[in-house]
């Protein structure tokens, strides 16, 4: 069989159909009608997966999702949520409780059945331990410090997640990290509780309490949320943390910021591939272009090279993109066309532009660069 999947749904008519669906692609299926009665079989029949819908007669399926987030044996389930509704505020409501995806009714049951595979091949991936072969490792970092490196690496990690590969993504920063502002997350853990241990401490067991598992099966890594987290990242350990991690997935995303550290520049060695992200302006080009000066004098830069630019205005007269590649000195992976609405929703939906916004410009170019980093990496 292919796997167990819960649907719980008080619609005979949405049971019996999708659980047909569902069997005839070779998984069990079990059923609730009530949200109670939901609970109870996730915990006795331990499904791979979970169809829920939102509106059930006696919890809703949003309580239910909290849940089952908040038991640790259910916290990282996969939940599918069902709704009638269509409005933006009631998915970003399904996704801050902790919905993997959000299906408006009426559904298609061929799709549905694509969507649990999907889903569950990522799951699959995701808890295989550790791999034959390390993670690509691809490395994010900022000409200089608000040209949207963050979100420029969340939603290539994004991307590629959604293409059913197991992807990684992480904050190493001694500093504030965004990533989980712009997913809706407030992590219990984050990568400050590795910094204050000595490197031959931070194992494959530690890297994986501390890491989420949000929307699209990105797991992500933060960085830390408070000011008391806040400590020096030792060149070492930013090495354990990224040895641990090439172990555990297809891809590991590191978001660097653009201080050039012993630390970063300790990462950037290890990369298969290094994007460096500017604006479309003469003072952020000249500054990328130091950057990579500095890199390669210091023996930081071994692998393959590129930048995406990032356009936070429609300005008329923006730097066009084969002078960007010859100031530069490396290929133009994509440019990214401003986006202030698109990313402004994204953090209300706690999803990345190129899931939350997948029909917008931006979500195309963020796309092509991702497509661009998996061809690069192979």
């Amino acid at each position: 069989m292919a796997g167990k999947v819960l649907i719980v749904d008080d619609e005979e008519n949405v049971v019996r159909m999708l659980g047909y669906a569902l069997e005839a692609a070779g998984y069990t299926v079990v059923s609730a009608g009530t949200g109670r009665e939901a609970l109870a079989k996730a915990a006795t029949e331990q499904p791979e997966l979970v169809v829920l819908d939102v509106n059930l007669p006696d919890i809703t399926g949003k309580v239910v999702c909290q849940q089952l987030r908040s038991k640790p044996e259910t916290a990282h389930l996969p939940i599918i949520m069902l709704s009638a509704r269509v409005q933006v505020d009631d998915k970003i409501g399904g996704f801050a409780v902790g919905a993997d995806e959000y299906v408006t009714k009426p559904f298609d049951c061929d799709e549905m059945v694509a969507r649990v595979t999907a889903i569950l091949k990522r799951t699959a991936r995701a808890g295989q331990g550790t791999r034959r072969e390390p993670a690509r490792l691809v490395v994010f970092t900022g000409a200089k410090g608000g040209v949207g490196t963050t979100t420029v690496a969340l939603n290539v990690a994004a991307a590629l997640a959604a293409s059913e590969k197991s992807v990684i993504a992480v904050e190493l920063r001694s500093t504030f990290g965004t990533c989980a502002l712009q997913l809706g997350q407030t992590p219990a853990e984050n990568l400050s509780g590795l910094l204050g241990v000595e490197p031959q401490s931070i194992n494959e067991r530690e890297l994986k309490n501390r890491l989420v598992r949000c929307q699209g099966g990105l797991r992500v890594l933060f960085g830390p949320q408070e000011g008391d987290d806040y400590k020096e990242i030792k060149p070492e350990q930013a090495e354990a943390v990224i040895r641990g991690l090439v172990g555990l997935a297809d891809y590991v995303i590191v978001d660097l910021p653009a201080d050039l550290s012993a630390a970063t520049r300790a990462i950037m060695r290890q990369a298969a591939l290094l994007v460096v992200v500017v604006e479309r302006d003469p003072a952020c080009l000249a500054a990328g272009r130091a950057t990579l000066r500095l890199l390669k004098s210091s023996g930081a830069c071994n692998g393959r090279v590129g930048t995406v630019a990032v356009n936070h205005t429609a300005a008329p007269r923006s730097i066009k993109p084969e002078e960007i590649e010859r100031q530069m000195g490396c290929d133009l992976f994509g440019v990214v066309p401003p986006a202030e609405e698109a990313c402004i929703r994204a953090m209300k939906l706690g999803a990345p532009i190129v899931l939350s916004q997948s029909d917008s410009l931006a979500a195309d170019a963020l796309r092509n660069i991702g497509q661009k980093v998996a061809e690069l990496c192979v």
